[in-house]
């Protein structure tokens, strides 16, 4: 009951508070909807590395994925009004906030996809980010059974001793797919990930 509340909540203020949308109150939107994306992942990670012991990855989990729905109604409907909004409508980094937030919405693939295509439209035009765009590729194809082609989706080997990528096309020749769009080798991506998850492959 409470969560239909609040999805009701969300659908209400969303729809009054979006209409005619100044830039300014746009941007702000989407940083506060980062904040709330990055705090339960970011918890998520420290309570698998054993960093914290004050709450359970269930609850995290869970938190998160309500964090997730209550997001996509939003971001849902900021495309809808405003397309894939560019570094002109709300400047670099809100830009790439709302990508971080579509990045997440893997129970929504058609969705993704979708973004995916205006995406594209700003990327040509040098009014939207290149390396996130790489990122949304990859992301929409794993969630399609789709092999990805810039390699930035990774899981852990079977020894869980280090990260590899998810599957890909041509392998060969993925770093210079990588440097085309401004992404690290391969080999330097899969370090930085042992790196950040340290924590996780002792533990495993």
């Amino acid at each position: 009951m409470k969560t239909t509340i609040i999805l009701i909540t969300t659908i209400i203020f969303t729809s009054g508070f979006l209409f005619g949308q100044t830039n300014g109150k746009l941007s702000t939107i989407l940083d506060s909807l980062v904040k709330g994306d990055q705090k339960w992942r970011e918890l998520g990670r420290k309570i698998d590395n054993g960093e914290i012991d004050t709450i359970e990855m269930k609850t995290a989990n869970q938190n998160m994925l309500l964090t997730d729905s209550l997001d996509f109604l939003i971001v849902r409907n900021i495309f809808h009004q405003y397309g894939f909004p560019n570094y002109e409508l709300v400047g670099q980094t809100s830009s790439h906030n709302f990508w971080l937030i579509v990045q997440h919405m893997d129970k929504h693939p058609t969705f993704q996809d979708s973004v995916l295509t205006k995406m594209k439209i700003e990327v040509d035009k040098g009014k939207s980010s290149s390396l996130d765009y790489a990122y949304l590729v990859d992301r929409v194809n794993v969630n399609t059974k789709r092999s990805q082609i810039y390699g930035t989706q990774m899981l852990l080997n079977k020894d869980s001793t280090s990260y590899e990528p998810k599957p890909l096309i041509d392998p060969d020749k993925v770093d210079e797919r990588r440097k085309s769009v401004g992404l690290q080798p391969i080999k330097e991506y899969i370090k930085i990930m042992n790196e950040r998850y340290i924590g996780t492959l002792k533990k495993k």
